[in-house]
Order: structure tokens, then C-alpha cells, then sequence
């Protein structure tokens, strides 16, 4: 139950129900006595039965641990400042402060103003209307730049200004007052909040009122510019308002305010999710790691963290981030300590659940003792000790061996130990307790433990640890050969280098005689019978297609279901050759399955039988080929098997119909029939090829356009395999005189804001390499002449000039009118023979040389 069904409660007819309710919540959080819900419940309820001793009580319990409410905190300061003798306003504003620094809320904020304000008119106390700004301005900075919210503040402060404006009007410093209102207005109206329409016409009546009308006209241009940007977000809002898109609502706004750039906007971002979700964690640690990285504010950052493990006191995260921000405010020491030894009665003994979470603790916690000992100029690290060798202890009694898998934590421990408590003893049992459970193989934490011993203890403990590493390293021991032969070198005398050089040799020598491991060999898997396997059904009753290696090394097309039937078994009496090509399909029977068995291709991953069923009608079944180990997705084609013949031949006729946007390729089950180029690749007088056409152009566009020069029977646009087009189509007309105006008229033809080039249809053959526009480009002509390119080489290096490879006519006159005695006597004799003839290199020199 939510505060607000709790406050529309009705009157004392419902005491006994609320007895009840206020057991059954006691026992709840007697169950779970960290329940922060159920403790916030608990008061509500007994506020509402009016157990106000018993209420005092639970509020002063709670609060050392659970965040209260906003009504919980309001309805507390209030019968705190009903109490006889009535409080200081200095306790009051305590009361306040603690209960903002647990929930930023507008409500606490409009209460604390409201107080201030009443506390300013009390002629009994001492604080005036100084101390109401001053409170109003707190108020602005923690929440005025808030949209859903902010309105409210502003309109506070700016009618308590106005009214005490009114006590000024006859006082030489009215002008000087009017015009800090009019700053206010100013400031309120930058502000895109959710009551900008109220500031605004708060703002008009003070004009009016006050004889300021000289101010509106920039007052209103203000209030344009902000109610723009009120108008982007207002959309946001509208998605917050929906539970269902609330937190989505929130992340885009945040991520718009984001954008802006504006430190207040993109707090009051951070402030509005955590106060919607304030069980987040994720949301805690992003405000307080921008806290830090952005505004760098230390102590904001210290008062988001605090409230942060209110709401959510489980996160070592947050208390990791907690304790590091402290250090960074330079908290005295006490509140640092105080905030671990909550982390330890809270994360570490109620809530951790992983080794690696309380690792990370308690090595947050030992190096910032180290570095506050460092700043004192001490040397002793005793405290840093204890809590190295606490958590080691905690944690390995927690999570047995597992609690250090990679052995970082003993490795940082030995070092400090090494490093700054000079306890060689100390470290060296704790780095055998390191290499002994399970660290023993691995090269690299034996030369980590040497090279602490070089720097820190003595070299005879060094040679243990190398001699150790010889018998136990396995995974790369010339690691530990190349480096103790070093270490001799480096640190011994030459008999102890001869020594351990003979000791290596030995070592390797032994390890090389070693017989090698075989590896177990797989026994052969039974060989499956070939139709069995053929005829294996998914789930759904669909064979699974696997990819068949065929002889010349491709991939064999899958069978259809029928032919795979009529397949023998390999065991059987009879021998069948398998088909040396990659598919092979005896003709088909009429009146058979597959007679009425068609192919489809080129589908979509995602098409189902539904889909085929629409486009195709008569369908009897279909059989999806599908990918090994799958039963999601297919592999792009399918048999269909039609009710009867004539249905297939229909079948036939919806070749290249769109099946979710991709033309369905449909033809006969015989690989000589499958689907190939199938229009004409000669010239058509009366089609037209039109290029440049705009890619969401549609057929009944370029009808239009093209009718009128003529009937057109049929509009074709060509579009890629996946059915997207390609900018091209053919336009038919009834007679090739229609398509010869067309090209002839040489009006621009405008589709779409794009002109179109028109042509004559003369497709080439599918397997000629053609330029743009249906024709054979420059260069293919020239490797026609040149005899083709060369195949599975880069291009031929041309050393001939590209004037004499291309023989434009003014190059061929110029070999026509080279002297006779230059060239070989056949060239004369025979013209047509003088081009193959190669020429000589006198005669390339003469060539060039000529003008």
C-alpha cells in the first residue's frame, strides 16, 4: 500500500482493520527486518491509527537505516514542530536537511519554504524575509531546474517576493527591489518546467501591477524561447506519464538533457531517475560517477553517495564508490571508518554473494589506508595489515578455496607485506600458499615470487623458489630454464652458473625422454544407413538438408523427398554409382509426385508455408530444405508439391511474384529446367531499356509517362535477388514505330525529379561482361582485340601505347603512311597483314619520333 492509499483512508470506523494491517506488516518485517517498503508501511499505518508513542519510537529505529518517505518525513517534522516546548528553528531546519538528504523530493522542499516563509512573518523569532530567500534559494539549486517539479518552487518564491515588494511601494528602493523581481522572473522563465505558463502569467500580472511594463516585452521573449524547449520535451513526459513506458520515457529524456550541455539540467536528469527508481543501482553509481568525472563538486558527490546506500545499501559498488568519494572530500577519518564498518555489517555480512565482490572491498579499504598513513608521514601500516589479513580470513571461511581463483588478492598481500611491513617471512608463507593451491604449474607465478625475493629478501630463498619451479612448472618451463641460468649469471659465482647449466640441461634432457601422451582415438562412427538418413524428419516433419561434398569438390544440391525415397540402400543387394555431377535427377513421370513437384528458390530465411500458400494456389505440400542441427530457419528454396498437373503448370506462371520482397524463383523439379536468364538477350525493336529510374518509382508511374507515345502492353522493372531494384526497367510496346518515337522525340522524360535515359532493348547474353547501359564498354572491346583477359591473374601490363592498342584513325594513318622500306616486304604486299605484323623496335623508335 502506497502513502497515498494510506492518506485516503477514511474516518476511525477503520481502526480495527487497521490493527490488523499493522500486525500482519510487523510480522512481514519481522521475516525480513531490512524491508524498507514494509517499514515505511508500518509507520504510515501507525500514523493513520494515531500509536504515537509507538510511532516515535519506529521512526527513530527506521531512520538509522531505511529511507522514510515524503509523506513519512513531513508528517514527522510536522509533529516535531507541534511539540511543547515548541523546537528552535535550527533543530526544525536539521530535521529538514536529513530528511532532503534521503529524498530530494518537492514536496519536503515546498514544506521547508513554506516553514521559512511563516518562520520570516512570526514576530516573535528572530529570522526575517533574508532567511526565507535564502531557504527559497536552496531550494532552486536542489530542484528549481526540474520539469516536473521545478514550477512549483518557482512559484512560491516569486509570489513571497511579490507580496513583500508591496511593503516597498512607497520606499526610495522600490525601483532597486522591482528590478531584482524581475531578475527572479528572468531566471524562472530560462527554466523549461511544467508550470512555465503559470511563471509567465505570474509575470504579466507583476508588469501590471507594479507599473514594470517596460520588462514584458523581454519577459515574453524568454518565455517564447523556453516554451520551445519546454515543446521537445513535453514529449517525454508523455511517455513518463505511462507506466508501461516510464522507464523508457526516462532514459530518453535523460539522454535529451544530456545533450544540452547544462550541469543543473543534466543533474535534475540524474535526480528524476533516481527518484522514480530509487532501488536502481545502476542509476546511483552512473549520478555519482558523473558527480565526480563532470562536476566535479566533491561534496555533491559524497551527498549522492549517502543517499545512494539508503535506497540500496546491498551495492559494494556503491559502497566501494562511497568510501573513495569521502576520501576524495577529505572526511575526517572517523566518518570514513564509520562508513566501513557499515559496509561490513551490511554488504559483507548480510549481502555478498560473490568472493569478488568482497575482494574488492576490502582492497578499496586497505589501499586508502595506505595512503592516508603515507600522507601522516607514519610507518606503521599495522591497520593496513589487519585488514588484508581479515578478509583473507572472512573470505576463505565464506567461499572455501575458491574465494582467491586467480590468486590477485595473496599477491597484492604478499607484496605489501614485502614492500612496506619488511616481513619476508610473511610474504614467503603466503606466496607457498599461493603456488600450492593449484598455481604451481604456471611459470609466471614463480618468477613473480622470485622477483619479490630478489627485491625485497635474499637470494638463497630466490634459488629455493627456481629449484622448486624446475620439478613443478608444466606449462612453460624454458621460461623458468632461461631465467634461473640469468639469476646465475646476474648473482652467482661460476660454479654455481656450471652448476645449474648442467642441472637445466639435465632437466630438459629428462623431459625430452619423456614418452609422449597419445591421444585416445575416436573409435569410427558406425555408418548410418544411407536412407535412413535421407529420410531423418524434424520435429516438424521436415527433412534437415545437409551440405554433401561432391567429387569435383562443390557442394551436391539436396534431393527432393520423393527422389530420396527411390534412393537404395547402400547395404542392399544392389550397387548404385553415384551421380559423378552435382545434381542429377531422372525425368519425371506424369501423373507422379514428381511430375507435380515444383522448385522454389531465392526465399527469404523467414518465409513460411503460409506465405508460399498465398502467392501459389493448389499447394499439397511443402518440404523447406533447412540448415543441419536447425529447425528455425531454411535454407532459401523448398519443394512444392502441386494438387495436380494443371496446378503446377499455373504454379510455373508465378515465377519472379514478390514473396516478402524478394522475387520467388519457381520453375519444374529438373536441374536442366531450374531457372536461368530467361529473357531475351537479342535486339527488341519495340522494347524500350530505361535507366536512372528513381528506386520507389512504381510500374503505374513509368505507364503513365511512357503512354504517351504509344500503347504500352507491359512495364518491368529489374530488381537484385533480394527484390530490391536496380534502377533499370523494360518498357513494351505494341509496335516498334511507339519505341522508335520515343527515342527519337528526345524530350527529357522527368520521374521523380530524375531524368531517364532511354534506349532500344538489346540485352547482351548472360555471360558476356558489359559496360552501363546493355553495351560493351571500351575496355571490353579492347580485350576482345587483345583476346580476352587473363583469368586468375591481375590485369595485363600494356607496354603498347594506348593510341596504337585502341587504333583510332589517326594513328592508323600514320601507319599507313609510314616508308615502305621500314616495314617487311609482306606488309606491302598484303595491307591487311601489316597489323599483325610485329613491328620492330627501329621501327617504335621512328614512330615515336615522328610529330
Amino acid at each position: 500500500m502506497s502513502d497515498v492509499d494510506m492518506e485516503s483512508g477514511s474516518d476511525g470506523s477503520d481502526l480495527e482493520d487497521l490493527d490488523e494491517l499493522i500486525e500482519n506488516t510487523k510480522k512481514e518485517l519481522f521475516e525480513n527486518d531490512r524491508d524498507i517498503c514494509c517499514a515505511n508501511r508500518l509507520l504510515t499505518l501507525l500514523s493513520k491509527n494515531g500509536d504515537f508513542e509507538e510511532l516515535a519510537e519506529k521512526r527513530k529505529e527506521f531512520v538509522k537505516w531505511a529511507p522514510l518517505t515524503p509523506l513519512n518525513w513531513i508528517n514527522w517534522i510536522k509533529d516535531f514542530q507541534n511539540q511543547q516546548p515548541e523546537p528552535s528553528v535550527e533543530d526544525v531546519e536539521k530535521m529538514f536537511e536529513e530528511a532532503i538528504s534521503d529524498e530530494n523530493f518537492v514536496e519536503i522542499w515546498a514544506e521547508r519554504v513554506m516553514y521559512a516563509k511563516k518562520c520570516a512573518d512570526d514576530e516573535t523569532k528572530t529570522e526575517d524575509f533574508a532567511f526565507c530567500r535564502q531557504v527559497c534559494e536552496k531550494a532552486l539549486t536542489a530542484i528549481g531546474s526540474r520539469y516536473d517539479s521545478g514550477g512549483h518552487i518557482w512559484l512560491l518564491f516569486l509570489n513571497y517576493e511579490t507580496n513583500h515588494l508591496e511593503d516597498f511601494l512607497e520606499s526610495p528602493d522600490f525601483q532597486r527591489l522591482a528590478d531584482q523581481v524581475t531578475n527572479l522572473f528572468h531566471r524562472a522563465l530560462r527554466c523549461p518546467t511544467d508550470q512555465l505558463e503559470e511563471v509567465f502569467s505570474l509575470a504579466e500580472q507583476f508588469c501590471s501591477e507594479f507599473n514594470q511594463g517596460d520588462q514584458l516585452p523581454a519577459l515574453k521573449k524568454q518565455y517564447d524561447a523556453t516554451m520551445r524547449q519546454k515543446e521537445q520535451l513535453a514529449k517525454f513526459q508523455e511517455m513518463i506519464d505511462k507506466k508501461e513506458t516510464k522507464r523508457q520515457g526516462l532514459k530518453l529524456f535523460f539522454d535529451f538533457e544530456k545533450k544540452s550541455g547544462m550541469p543543473t539540467r543534466i543533474q535534475m536528469a540524474h535526480e528524476r531517475l533516481v527518484s522514480e527508481f530509487a532501488d536502481d543501482e545502476d542509476a546511483w553509481c552512473a549520478y555519482g560517477a558523473w558527480t565526480e568525472n563532470f562536476l566535479k563538486l566533491p561534496q555533491v558527490s559524497v551527498d549522492v553517495y549517502k543517499r545512494a546506500l539508503r535506497h540500496c545499501p546491498y551495492s559494494y559498488v556503491l559502497h566501494q564508490q562511497a568510501l573513495l568519494a569521502l576520501e576524495r572530500a577529505r572526511k575526517p577519518h572517523q566518518e570514513i571508518d564509520e562508513l566501513w564498518e557499515r559496509t561490513k555489517n551490511t554488504v559483507i555480512n548480510s549481502y555478498l554473494s560473490a568472493a569478488e565482490d568482497g575482494r574488492g572491498l576490502y582492497r578499496t579499504y586497505a589501499f586508502l589506508l595506505r595512503r592516508r598513513i603515507a600522507l601522516s608521514g607514519s610507518s606503521d601500516y599495522s591497520p593496513m595489515a589487519e585488514v588484508f589479513d581479515e578478509g583473507a580470513a572472512i573470505l576463505k571461511e565464506w567461499f572455501s578455496m575458491a574465494w582467491d581463483p586467480t590468486g590477485e588478492y595473496r599477491q597484492m598481500q604478499a607484496y605489501f607485506y614485502a614492500s612496506l611491513m619488511k616481513d619476508m617471512e610473511k610474504c614467503r608463507k603466503i606466496w607457498n600458499d599461493i603456488l600450492a593451491s593449484g598455481f604451481g604449474r604456471f611459470a609466471g607465478k614463480w618468477l613473480e615470487a622470485v622477483r619479490i625475493e630478489r627485491q625485497f629478501g635474499d637470494n638463497e630463498n630466490a634459488r629455493k623458489f627456481l629449484n622448486k619451479a624446475l620439478n613443478s612448472v608444466s606449462d612453460n618451463i624454458n621460461e623458468i630454464y632461461l631465467y634461473y641460468v640469468q639469476f646465475e649469471r646476474e648473482e652467482g659465482t661460476l660454479a654455481e652458473l656450471d652448476t645449474v647449466l648442467e642441472k637445466v640441461n639435465t632437466q630438459a634432457a629428462h623431459r625430452a625422454s619423456r614418452p609422449q601422451k597419445k591421444l585416445p582415438e575416436k573409435p569410427a562412427a558406425p555408418q548410418k544407413d544411407h536412407k535412413e538418413a535421407v529420410q531423418k524428419r524434424s520435429a516438424g516433419g521436415e527433412p534437415i538438408v545437409k551440405k554433401v561434398k561432391s567429387a569435383d569438390g562443390g557442394f551436391k544440391a539436396p534431393h527432393p523427398p520423393s527422389m530420396a525415397k527411390k534412393l537404395p540402400s547402400p547395404s542392399g543387394s544392389s550397387t548404385v554409382t553415384a551421380p559423378s555431377g552435382s545434381f542429377s535427377t531422372p525425368k519425371a513421370e506424369p501423373g507422379t509426385e514428381d511430375a507435380r513437384t515444383i522448385f522454389v528458390s531465392n526465399l527469404d530465411f523467414t518465409t513460411t508455408e503460409d506465405d508460399i500458400r498465398q502467392a501459389i494456389e493448389g499447394v499439397s505440400s511443402i518440404r523447406f530444405a533447412r540448415k543441419a542441427h536447425t529447425e528455425e530457419t531454411h535454407r532459401g528454396f523448398a519443394y512444392v508439391v502441386m494438387e495436380n498437373d494443371e496446378k503446377a503448370k499455373n504454379a510455373l506462371q508465378k515465377d519472379r511474384v514478390p514473396v516478402k520482397g524478394r522475387p520467388m524463383f519457381i520453375s519444374a523439379n529438373d536441374p536442366e529446367k531450374r531457372v536461368g536468364f530467361k529473357f531475351s538477350t537479342g535486339l527488341e525493336k519495340s522494347k524500350l531499356f530505361v535507366r536512372n529510374v528513381h528506386f520507389q518509382a512504381t510500374d503505374d508511374e513509368i505507364l503513365a509517362l511512357f503512354s504517351k507515345f504509344g500503347t504500352v502492353t507491359s512495364v518491368r522493372r529489374v530488381t537484385h535477388r533480394d527484390g530490391k531494384p536496380k534502377g533499370v526497367a523494360f518498357v513494351d510496346f505494341d509496335s516498334e514505330s511507339s519505341a522508335q518515337k520515343c527515342v527519337a522525340s528526345g524530350d527529357k522524360l522527368i520521374l521523380r525529379e530524375r531524368e531517364l535515359e532511354v534506349a532500344i532493348s538489346n540485352p547482351p547474353s548472360k555471360k558476356e561482361k558489359h559496360g552501363k547501359g546493355g553495351f560493351p564498354s571500351r575496355r571490353e572491346e579492347t580485350r576482345e582485340e587483345d583476346g580476352g583477359p587473363r583469368k586468375g591473374h591481375a590485369a595485363k601490363l600494356q607496354l603498347v601505347p594506348r593510341a596504337l592498342s585502341t587504333k583510332t584513325p589517326q594513328i592508323t594513318a600514320r601507319l599507313d603512311a609510314m616508308d615502305v622500306s621500314e616495314t617487311p616486304a609482306s606488309s606491302s604486299s598484303d595491307p591487311s597483314s601489316s597489323s599483325a605484323t610485329p613491328l620492330s623496335n627501329d621501327q617504335f623508335r621512328k614512330l615515336f619520333m615522328r610529330n
